[in-house]
C-alpha cells in the first residue's frame, strides 16, 4: 500500500496557528439562524470524529471554532433572543465548559509533539539538509501525532481500505445507537465521552512514552546472560578469596522464563541450598567469564504500534484551502429516484439530504435523508428543521449535501439551488448538489459552488426568484464535483434510508 508522503516527514502545527485557523470563517448573519445552529453541530460532530481518530491537531482546531461560534458570533445574530431561538442554544452552550477543559489538556499534548518535532529537525539537520515535503502544510488535517506512526493515503488509490474503515464504523455506531441514553441525558454522556475519548489518547502516548523509555534502559544494560544447555548438570565451584574484594555490584536481571531448566542425573544429589547473602567474591569471578547470550528466539519480540491512517485532500479550492474527499454510495441515486417518482410523475421536484461521517479525514455518506418537504415545479423547501436535528444528532450524522430531482428540467443549477448550496457550502466547504434530471441526458450531476468567485456571490445576493441573473458569468458559479475533475468518488457502499414525511 503506497503512501506519500509519511506524517512523520511534516511540521506540525503550533497551538497559536491551530487557533488562527480555528477562528478562519465567515460569519453572516444575514444567514437563517437555524442553518447557523446546524453549522456549529456540523463542527461539534466533526471534532469529536477526529479525536475519536486520533487526530488531535484537527480536533482542537474545530472545538476552537465551535467555541468561538457559540461564545461570540451566534450571540450577533438578530434573531437570537427570540424565544424559540434559546432551547437550541442552550443547548449548544452546555456543552462548552467541558469542550474548554478538554483543549486545556490537548494544548499540551500538541505543544509535546511540536517539541519533539524541532528536537528530530534538529538532529536532521546536523545530519542531512532536510527533505521538501509535497504536501501542503497549513491542512491542520494532516498535523498528525506524532507519539503513533501514520500514514498519508490517497483516497482514490486506497478505496477498498476506505470502505473497510467506513463498515466498521457503521458497526460501532449501530451498537453504539442501541445502548443510546435518552435525548435529555446525551447532552452530558457526550461531555462525558469527550473526557474519555480524550483520557484514551493521552493513555496511549503515555504508554509509548513509556515503551520507549524501558527500551532505551535495556539498551543500555551490559549484562549477558549466560547459556545452558540440557545435557549439563549444574557444578558449584568455591571462588578464591581475594583480600580487597570490589564493591558489590547489582544482581543482573534472571533468565528469560522460555529457558528449560537444566537436568539433573538421578544418581547425583541436589545440592544443598546457597546462603541468602550475596558471595561478592563469586559474582565478580562470573561476570568476569564473559558469559553468552542467549538465543534471539527466547525473547518476544515486542508488539508494533497500532497504524494510523488519514487521507489527504483530494482537491483544493479556487482560493487554495484544501478539501477532503467525499464518498457517495452507488446505490444512493437510484434509491432516491424511486421514492421521487411520485413527484416526477407529477411534475414536482422533491429533495433530500445527504448525511454522514467523517472517518480518518475523509467524508463518507452513510444516509439518505428525507425531510418534511414543499414541493412545486421549480422549489422544494423542508420544514420541520427540528426532526432533521434530532435524527443527526441521535445518528451522530453531519450534513454533507443534499439532492433533488429536475423533472422538467436539464441537469443544471439554478439560482435558487446555488442560493440554497451555498448555506450548506458556507457551513462545510465540501458539500454537495446533487442534481437528477430523469427525463435528459446527462441524467445527473455532482456540483459545488466556485470559491471564489460562486460563493461569495450567492452569499451577497438577496434575490429569491428561482432563476434570475447574477455579476459573475454562469459558467463560473459551479463546477463538477464528480471524479476524476472534483473531490467526489463514487463507491461500494450501503445507505441507510431515513424517511421524516409526516412524523409531525
Amino acid at each position: 500500500m503506497a503512501s506519500t508522503p509519511n506524517m512523520d516527514s511534516d511540521r506540525p502545527l503550533s497551538v497559536r496557528e491551530l487557533t488562527d485557523l480555528g477562528l478562519q470563517y465567515d460569519f453572516l448573519p444575514q444567514l437563517p439562524l437555524n442553518r447557523w445552529y446546524r453549522a456549529a453541530e456540523v463542527v461539534y460532530r466533526e471534532a469529536t470524529h477526529y479525536l475519536r481518530d486520533g487526530n488531535t491537531p484537527q480536533a482542537f482546531m474545530m472545538f476552537q471554532r465551535y467555541c468561538d461560534l457559540v461564545m461570540y458570533k451566534l450571540r450577533t445574530h438578530p434573531d437570537i433572543n427570540l424565544p424559540e431561538s434559546r432551547p437550541q442554544y442552550k443547548t449548544l452552550s452546555k456543552r462548552i465548559p467541558a469542550i474548554i477543559e478538554l483543549m486545556e489538556s490537548m494544548r499540551v499534548e500538541i505543544d509535546e509533539y511540536y517539541s519533539r518535532w524541532e528536537a528530530r529537525m534538529r538532529a536532521q539537520r546536523r545530519s542531512q539538509p532536510p527533505a521538501k515535503s509535497t504536501i501542503r502544510l497549513v491542512d491542520p488535517a494532516l498535523s498528525w501525532n506524532h507519539a503513533s506512526p501514520g500514514s498519508i493515503l490517497d483516497a482514490r488509490s486506497n478505496k477498498d481500505l476506505a470502505i473497510e474503515m467506513a463498515n466498521k464504523e457503521r458497526l460501532r455506531r449501530r451498537n453504539a445507537t442501541k445502548m443510546a441514553p435518552s435525548r435529555s441525558s446525551r447532552i452530558i454522556s457526550e461531555d462525558e465521552l469527550q473526557r474519555r475519548n480524550m483520557e484514551a489518547v493521552r493513555n496511549q502516548l503515555d504508554r509509548s512514552y513509556r515503551t520507549s523509555d524501558t527500551n532505551d534502559r535495556l539498551q543500555s544494560t551490559n549484562y549477558s546472560y549466560p547459556s545452558i544447555k540440557q545435557s549439563a548438570p549444574l557444578s558449584y565451584e568455591s571462588a578464591p578469596r581475594r583480600p580487597s574484594p570490589p564493591p558489590a555490584r547489582p544482581m543482573p536481571p534472571r533468565p528469560p522464563k522460555q529457558l528449560p531448566e537444566p537436568s539433573r542425573p538421578p544418581s547425583v544429589s541436589p545440592p544443598s541450598r546457597p546462603r541468602k547473602e550475596l558471595d561478592t567474591e563469586a559474582f565478580v569471578t562470573t561476570r568476569s567469564q564473559s558469559p553468552v547470550r542467549p538465543p534471539k528466539e527466547a525473547l518476544e519480540p515486542a508488539p508494533e504500534p497500532k497504524r494510523r491512517y488519514t487521507f489527504k485532500p483530494e482537491k483544493y479550492l479556487e482560493n487554495g484551502d484544501p478539501i477532503r474527499s467525499i464518498f457517495l454510495p452507488e446505490s444512493l441515486r437510484r434509491r432516491f429516484l424511486a421514492i421521487a417518482e411520485p413527484n416526477t410523475r407529477r411534475g414536482l421536484e422533491m429533495c433530500g439530504l445527504l448525511c454522514g461521517a467523517n472517518i480518518n479525514n475523509a467524508l463518507f455518506i452513510t444516509h439518505l435523508v428525507i425531510p418534511d418537504q414543499d414541493c412545486t415545479e421549480n422549489t422544494c423547501d423542508t420544514r420541520n428543521e427540528a426532526d432533521i436535528w434530532e435524527f443527526c444528532d441521535k445518528e451522530e450524522l453531519i450534513q454533507i449535501g443534499w439532492i433533488h430531482t429536475h423533472p422538467t428540467q436539464t441537469c443544471f443549477l439554478s439560482s435558487r439551488d446555488m442560493h440554497t448550496q451555498a448555506s450548506y457550502q458556507a457551513m462545510l466547504s465540501e458539500s454537495i448538489a446533487i442534481v437528477c434530471a430523469p427525463r435528459y441526458e446527462p441524467s445527473w450531476g455532482v456540483f459545488r459552488l466556485t470559491n471564489p468567485p460562486g460563493l461569495p456571490e450567492m452569499l451577497k445576493c438577496r434575490k429569491t426568484d428561482p432563476f434570475h441573473p447574477h455579476d459573475v458569468p454562469g459558467d463560473q458559479l459551479y463546477v463538477n464535483a464528480l471524479q476524476p475533475a472534483g473531490h467526489v468518488i463514487e463507491a461500494d457502499l450501503n445507505v441507510d434510508v431515513c424517511d421524516l414525511r409526516g412524523k409531525t
